[in-house]
């Protein structure tokens, strides 16, 4: 079974991070555009509230209900890489994704052949 669409925006955000990781660029100001509310909500204080990621680990990466968190495994890793980030330097945009563009398009094609 190919990969959701949740698991391939966390994917995309986890790789941008170990890449950022790479260019020695943990500790500048970064702005992650993003058109997954999921992802940007998971890791980042909104207006809507705390970011859930902060929350499940309270709880043992539990949901409110205590059921597990879906897709525990990879919120873990991205957790420990934004651990190396200085998080007062992050900042997230959501990009409503309604209209297609090439670049867009394209790196979806990538991650569908990666996770296919």
């Amino acid at each position: 079974m190919g990969a959701t669409n949740n698991e391939m925006e966390m994917t995309a955000f986890l790789e941008s991070l170990k890449k950022l990781e790479q260019l020695g660029l943990t500790q500048q100001h970064l702005l992650f555009v993003l058109n997954s509310q999921y992802v940007i909500k998971s890791v980042s204080d909104t207006k809507d509230g705390p970011a859930w990621m902060k929350s499940w680990k309270k709880r043992d990466w539990k949901t409110a209900n205590g059921k597990p968190v879906a897709n525990q495994e990879l919120w873990q890793d991205i957790d420990r890489e934004l651990d190396k980030f200085d998080s007062s330097k992050l900042k997230f945009a959501w990009l409503r994704s309604t209209v297609s563009d090439a670049s867009s398009d394209f790196v979806d094609s990538l991650l569908i052949k990666a996770h296919g």
